[in-house]
């Protein structure tokens, strides 16, 4: 189980680190989260000055009001020991570990920020399952003491499986499902992949409530005109949290009268109902004070 509690991940945009013009922009585009990115999105030649720009942001956005994590290059390359080193005095809110197939890929990063944090609060690491050995190995991964979140790398694990990249996601699913799975079991964060497709708003839509279905917590995000349509998905339909509040009342009310159960319009309700209502009024809540801010 994470020590560290759940910021709101509707929406989680990437961001190119060698990009300067888009972190400067990026914290105000409504997003709830960013990843500044030092792998995919950033050429080999530029990784160096990219590093620079991306603990420049840290230091000028708002931790308080906006959730920053860093995608470092793999474990398997030689390059992410100095992308954590340099970018770590910013205080990232947590570090994007890319392509994570065991448990273990985590040990040296574990140390690592061990002997950076210096008695700071420790720095959570959000692991990307990428392949299919990290589906495999999504629980063992989640239920690591420092990871808080797991992100779906799905167009690398569609790749890996070698099946086409459908909107509906047919051949993922049994890959997206156990991933939730892994996630609640551990009780981490989980967000979706991207959708690829810039053009199809409605399939955008359509992908994101999946998501919400399958239980992801949002979805990842490559461009600026993706956030509202995640950040809507993602968020409790005004129907849905004014019944949220009715059933916590009358739920309360029959506990006031020393009853365990009621009913509320002719459905049984419970304490675990009252558990799953109090969460989307959690989250109803956060989503406003987000926006306010």
């Amino acid at each position: 189980m994470s020590e560290f509690s759940s910021p709101l991940l509707r929406s989680v945009l990437y961001v190119p680190g060698s990009n300067t013009k888009a972190l400067a922009k990026a914290p105000g585009l409504g997003a709830d989260a960013l990843i500044l990115d030092l792998e995919d999105s950033v050429a080999p030649e530029a990784k160096v000055a990219a590093r620079g720009h991306i603990l420049e942001a840290l230091r000028q956005i708002d931790h308080q009001t906006l959730f920053r994590t860093v995608r470092i290059n793999g474990m398997q390359t030689d390059l992410w020991r100095d992308d954590v080193t340099t970018v770590f005095p910013g205080l990232p809110d947590a570090i994007t570990v890319p392509k994570v197939d065991h448990v273990d890929d985590l040990a040296e990063l574990a140390r690592l920020l061990d002997q950076l944090e210096g008695g700071q609060a420790p720095c959570p690491i959000w692991a990307m399952i990428e392949s299919p050995l990290g589906v495999l190995n999504a629980f063992a991964i989640a239920a690591h003491p420092r990871v808080s979140c797991l992100v779906l790398g799905t167009s690398d694990l569609g790749e890996a499986l070698g099946v086409e990249a459908t909107p509906e996601r047919e051949s993922l699913q049994y890959a997206l499902q156990h991933c939730v799975l892994a996630a609640r079991a551990a009780g981490v964060a989980i967000i979706d992949g991207v959708f690829l497709n810039l053009k199809d708003a409605d399939g955008m839509t359509a992908q994101c409530r999946q998501g919400v279905r399958l239980g992801f917590d949002g979805k990842t995000v490559i461009h600026p005109n993706q956030v509202v349509a995640a950040n809507t998905a993602f968020m409790p339909a005004a129907a849905a949290i004014e019944r949220a509040q009715r059933l916590v009342a009358a739920w309360q009310a029959a506990r006031d009268r020393g009853e365990e159960i009621c009913l509320l319009d002719g459905r049984l309700i419970e304490r675990l109902h009252v558990r799953q209502a109090q969460r989307l009024l959690d989250l109803a809540q956060r989503a406003a004070a987000r926006q306010t801010s």
